[in-house]
């Protein structure tokens, strides 16, 4: 018979997979999960005992988003965090071995929202680097943007394991 802790160690193994593009091996996610695990009886010391007293404020005013904090942060090369939008831009180009987006388009653009900029962006990774995508997770408490990009393909997987998870996620497009 599966346990509730069961099936969350389970879905939490495949989040992890899924968003680090399967690039973990199972010893580093196996080692993740048992945080997240831990941090539903205790989040506050769970916290500050794998990531120190800062980190433990997280839950003070957000017990709920323990795990996806442990994630980020665990996963924190994966992401792209920034408070600006051209910042962000940089860090996406950044993530690929052969970057072949163009660069953020200052003077030629007509973003009037966010959702614009993540409209185009999109498109460029369809032309560019079609596999992917960008997805925002978690909360960022200190930026404007967090997002990670996954394979397309798996997008509505890792959506669907967030809300069942409880954790913030949606798509960037």
């Amino acid at each position: 018979m599966t346990t509730a802790t069961d099936s969350y160690r389970q879905k939490l193994t495949a989040l992890v997979g899924l968003l680090s593009c399967g690039d973990l091996d199972e010893h580093e996610t196996a080692r993740i999960v048992g945080i997240c695990v831990q941090a539903r009886s205790d989040p506050a010391k769970t916290l500050k005992d794998n990531y120190g007293a800062d980190a433990a404020k997280v839950a003070q005013y957000d017990p709920q988003g323990a795990a996806a904090f442990i994630i980020f942060v665990e996963l924190e090369d994966y992401f792209a965090v920034a408070d600006t939008v051209d910042e962000l831009h940089e860090q996406i180009i950044d993530a690929f071995e052969h970057p072949a987006l163009p660069e953020y388009p200052y003077d030629n653009n007509n973003f009037e929202t966010l959702p614009d900029y993540y409209r185009w962006v999109d498109q460029q990774l369809q032309t560019h680097h079609e596999k992917y995508c960008l997805i925002s997770f978690g909360e960022s408490y200190t930026h404007d943007f967090q997002v990670i990009l996954v394979y397309r393909d798996k997008q509505a997987e890792i959506l669907a394991l967030c809300e069942d998870l409880g954790m913030r996620a949606g798509r960037c497009a």
